[in-house]
């Protein structure tokens, strides 16, 4: 997967984590897990966007990506990153050598404003779709027109124009079912309005419930982007990718400068990362404004679109203990499948028995003071998990200890 390293970047003063295929990331408010959700996000398009070294030519990777994700004050004169991926090593003001894995004959080196390096590999492995879906995504749910509010190039409105092209596959005939809130949702083309239907009865989007208003944009997005634009977005063939060189070549010399060559260079950029390999999801706070038990059901949806057929990839940002319940249930069911048969698995009345992951494939940090906390026997990769890989039982025993003390020591005095 990746290699991930920041130092004195925002609340974080040190971590230095190996990512894998889910990327927990749970603690107190302001410690620091949007700030590594956004360098991860912001590293994940470097492995996707061909035109970044062209960018950062201009302005600098790390200026690209504090006005990209609001993180203005976050680096400092004592900031060091290090992102080592499938396609991309990047480095800002990160001592020598660089501890980079990849032959020298594998890659291409760039170097920009004496602290930023980064180095392509010559043979790209993969084209990630990057998204970034922001805690605050139940304003897309409410506000109106927001296609017409002027383009700023940040996550904010990415996000914005990824619900809007992704809400366009689910129409009236076609709607998005939504199980785990017994409701379905639609957009509209006609009236450009979203609806969702529950017990039959069609509501507004924007005049349903808090709940609704959070979950149908995350639960849109998780679908169409882990199998929808797979299935509307075929590779494209060797001939197909030729006729296409031509003819943007024979475009390209009729051009005469100007706004037409922008167009163009803008439709080279589209076609050659239209095929994506798998979808990079960043979620924050996946919870929001859910029900403890829908939490839960959330968390074995994600599983379930993660496992669909692609290397999809997600990082998650929470402060629910239910979020790792869930996801222990899981890894869990994992552990012990090859101890239950066939007769007592349909017996086995257990909502994750079918949305299953590999503990190797997960990675649960808790942040503390800026760093990684571990607790008592250190975890390698510096998880909160045991050796198996499931999130260890004192974690479980600090969130609710104190909360349960206070309850014991009352109860004492009740008649």
């Amino acid at each position: 997967m990746a290699k991930l390293i920041v130092r004195n970047i925002g609340p974080i003063k040190d971590v230095d984590i190996e990512l894998k295929k889910v990327n927990v990331f749970m603690g107190p408010q302001g410690c620091g897990k949007s700030t590594l959700a956004k360098i991860i996000s912001f590293c994940s398009w470097l492995e996707k966007d061909i035109d970044a070294t062209g960018k950062a030519e201009i302005e600098g990777l790390v200026s690209l990506m504090m006005k990209f994700h609001k993180m203005e004050g976050y680096f400092r004169d004592d900031s060091e990153l290090a992102y080592i991926g499938d396609n991309v090593g990047f480095f800002y003001r990160f001592p020598e050598p660089f501890p980079l894995c990849w032959k020298s004959d594998e890659y291409n080196t760039s170097h920009f404003r004496d602290e930023e390096f980064v180095f392509h590999k010559v043979q790209r492995s993969v084209n990630p779709k990057v998204i970034y879906i922001p805690a605050e995504r139940n304003f897309v749910s409410v506000v109106p027109n927001l296609q017409k509010y002027a383009e700023q190039d940040d996550s904010l409105q990415s996000f914005v124009n990824d619900w809007f092209v992704a809400k366009r596959a689910y129409t009236e005939h076609q709607p998005l079912k939504i199980e785990m809130l017994g409701i379905e949702y639609y957009y509209s083309k006609e009236t450009d309005i979203d609806f969702v239907i529950m017990d039959g009865q069609k509501i507004r989007l924007n005049q349903s419930s808090s709940g609704f208003q959070s979950v149908v944009p995350l639960m849109t997005l998780l679908s169409y982007l882990s199998s929808t634009i797979y299935e509307e977005n075929k590779p494209f063939s060797p001939a197909e990718n030729e006729q296409m060189r031509e003819i943007l070549s024979h475009v390209s010399s009729e051009a005469k400068g100007g706004m037409e060559q922008k167009l163009i260079d803008r439709i080279k950029g589209f076609l050659q990362g239209k095929v994506y390999t798998h979808t990079q999801f960043i979620i924050e706070e996946p919870e929001q404004n859910l029900f403890p038990n829908t939490q839960c059901d959330m968390i074995y949806h994600l599983l379930s679109c993660l496992n669909h057929g692609k290397a999809h990839r997600a990082v998650i940002t929470t402060h629910s203990p239910y979020i790792l319940y869930a996801l222990n249930n899981c890894l869990l069911a994992n552990i012990v499948r090859g101890n239950i048969s066939k007769e007592e698995k349909d017996d086995l009345k257990v909502s994750c028995a079918d949305v299953i992951i590999a503990p190797c494939d997960v990675g649960v940090w808790e942040i503390e003071n800026g760093c990684m906390k571990t607790y008592g026997e250190v975890s390698v990769n510096k998880t909160i998990q045991d050796k198996e890989g499931l999130v260890r039982q004192n974690y479980f025993n600090s969130v609710m200890g104190k909360v349960m003390r206070d309850f014991n020591n009352l109860l004492m005095y009740k008649d």
